[in-house]
């Protein structure tokens, strides 16, 4: 064999071993590829009929089945081999967010349309920190962002970005506010929200730089809303100390009781004393998307809205948004980098998504939003999004009737709160209510919540499935009395 020959076929072995690892425009790494997303795509087909949400599996059984893998053997084993190695356990000991029984948290049935367009997200593999790393993915999000403003109602010079989620979009608002605000915002600052809002807002406050004591967090009323009286009355403290009012961080759809501050009423603070209002909806901004969103009265008052789509609106983590009244708010985010963004634009045209984000590589979320969209349509989604808030209406009267539990608030969305209310008194109903919640979620019963409300243990429902209905709740809520009563006999403290 001459020398060129071997060479020849040297490369072409070299080109087929690369082909098989990595995506590009040959016919071999195209197969690869599509036999590699079908033997997925089979794996999570072959658990539809999963009739638990866990598998019950402990932390032991699975530490030990993945402390017994090599993570990167000295040959590897190829793709089809590592997929029936690892991709069965990790989808049977997964959380089935799919299942209607799966209530504990913000954490959402996917939407297939997403999925699907995951595979294009993921495969193109595109970087919104510049037009020429992805050319369509860049007008796709401006698209996107600017029906996404309208639907808020902001003003025509509104803006946006796409986030990793409501926390990434909090501090980015924060961040915005503290910077119109002046040096002054890092040193004296202040921050006003609810009781009950996220715990984002006092992280992004330290993260930014502001002072310890730089969030006041505003008294609520019984239903868990914020009170526009206590809040004039708090940024009125703060003024007469010597403070800088910052921003209004109003909260619409809190984690654990969903409810939704009066935003009109404290847009009218905010402008009284000239204060950004941001609005965080990342949970309650999906009724945008429904028939309910006179729900959100007065969010077109606001500077900064944070919405996130990897909940109500059924996407894969990740994918949420922060929009701006103003465009020109986002100015504090441009550093300019020569071989990025430089002075002197190279596509003079082309949006410059870099400078309207905290990331730089950043994923072309936007892309399953719109194809999602497209796919169900305004009906479609209105239709899952408002089964969703009857399931949870449901679920209320349900508990509302039985004597053992005890309702906190009337849900406005599709999270349900109440209470075990134990023969033995509140203490002992508290330590019962987490062993049972324990016992449900290793049992493959239910994965339901628990938080803490007035000083008390609360089961927490979160419905975001729509196929949770009445029927799935009434069984969880027997298997619940059920593990409680056996606690109550069984269990000494």
């Amino acid at each position: 064999m001459s020398t060129n020959l071997a060479i020849s076929r040297i490369a072409e072995d070299a080109h087929e071993g690369f082909a098989l690892q990595v995506l590009s425009k040959d016919n071999i790494s195209r197969r690869a590829f599509r036999k590699a997303v079908l033997l997925a795509a089979d794996l999570v087909a072959a658990t539809s009929t999963s009739t638990s949400p866990y598998s019950g599996a402990d932390i032991p059984a699975l530490s030990y089945f993945i402390g017994e893998l090599d993570p990167m053997p000295e040959i590897g084993i190829g793709t089809e081999a590592a997929l029936a190695e690892i991709g069965p356990a990790a989808i049977a000991h997964s959380l089935d967010v799919g299942h209607p029984a799966a209530m504990a948290h913000l954490h959402c049935p996917v939407a297939i349309p997403a999925l699907a367009a995951e595979v294009l997200i993921t495969a193109t593999n595109q970087s919104l920190d510049s037009w020429d790393q992805s050319p369509f993915a860049t007008l796709v999000e401006d698209h996107v962002i600017n029906w996404l403003v309208g639907l808020a109602g902001l003003p025509s010079q509104a803006s946006g970005s796409f986030t990793s989620g409501g926390s990434q979009s909090n501090l980015t608002a924060l961040h915005l506010a503290a910077e119109k605000s002046g040096p002054e915002a890092r040193r004296k600052g202040v921050i006003f929200t609810s009781e009950h809002s996220h715990f984002s807002i006092a992280k992004g406050a330290s993260i930014i730089g502001m002072p310890a004591d730089a969030v006041v967090k505003v008294e609520t009323d019984e239903e868990g809303r914020m009170r526009v009286e206590a809040l004039a009355k708090a940024i009125a403290t703060a003024l007469d100390s010597g403070r800088l009012p910052v921003a209004i961080a109003a909260t619409a759809g809190t984690t654990d009781l969903g409810t939704i501050d009066p935003i009109a009423d404290i847009a009218d603070v905010a402008d009284r004393f000239g204060i950004w209002m941001h609005v965080d909806a990342a949970y309650g901004g999906g009724l945008l998307f429904s028939r309910h969103r006179d729900k959100l009265s007065g969010l077109h008052r606001a500077q900064s809205v944070a919405l996130d789509f990897h909940k109500m609106l059924f996407q894969p983590i990740s994918c949420g948004a922060l929009l701006v009244a103003d465009g020109a708010s986002f100015a504090p985010l441009a550093t300019k980098a020569d071989y990025l963004n430089p002075e002197d634009p190279v596509f003079a045209d082309a949006p410059n998504l870099v400078e309207r984000s905290i990331q730089t590589t950043r994923r072309s979320d936007a892309l399953k939003l719109l194809i999602t969209a497209r796919s169900l349509g305004r009906n479609g989604l209105d239709r899952l999004i408002s089964r969703t808030l009857e399931n949870a209406k449901d679920a209320a009267e349900a508990i509302s009737k039985r004597r053992c539990f005890a309702l906190a608030v009337t849900p406005q969305l599709s999270t349900v709160v109440f209470r075990y209310l134990s023969p033995a008194g509140p203490v002992r109903a508290d330590g019962l209510s987490l062993k049972a919640r324990a016992r449900l979620f290793q049992n493959g019963i239910a994965a339901i919540a628990t938080t803490v409300l007035d000083g008390r243990v609360h089961f927490k429902l979160t419905m975001l499935n729509p196929n949770s209905t009445l029927e799935v709740v009434a069984g969880v809520l027997d298997a619940l009395e059920t593990i409680l009563h056996d606690l109550e006999t069984h269990h000494a403290f």
